[in-house]
């Protein structure tokens, strides 16, 4: 019988986060850093929300939003979906698929402890 490969195998970690108090500035710069797509926000090391690429151009740039002076609140995706860190490959592309999302916040005691990105499953499915 196969074994349940599941997402904590095959997430990226450490996720890069900012807090509910960073500007919008130092999120962008982050993202531009680490050549990544998104920032969780977090309290207590809980995502409380999510900011994406798509996020700054639609919600940002379109309305001219000063980025040094706006907290990143003003913007996230407030309340992101999880997964466990315990969830399997099905179960993630399906909350993936369902959600047209092309990332997944991975939790476990509700702490972030990873991030899986619709490029991690197709590593999977590779391997």
């Amino acid at each position: 019988m196969d074994k349940i490969i599941t997402i904590e195998e095959w997430m990226s970690k450490p996720v890069i986060t900012v807090s509910k108090d960073a500007s919008i500035f130092e999120a962008v710069k982050l993202m531009d850093n680490h050549n990544i797509g998104d920032v969780p926000i977090v309290e207590d090391d809980k995502p409380v929300g999510i900011i994406t690429e798509r996020d700054i151009l639609r919600k940002v740039v379109r309305k001219e939003i000063d980025i040094h002076n706006t907290k990143v609140t003003k913007i996230m995706t407030k309340n992101p979906v999880t997964v466990s860190h315990k969830a399997s490959l099905l179960e993630v592309t399906r909350i993936m698929s369902k959600n047209n999302f092309r990332r997944l916040l991975v939790v476990k005691k509700k702490k972030l402890i990873g991030i899986v990105t619709a490029k991690d499953i197709i590593t999977m499915m590779s391997a």
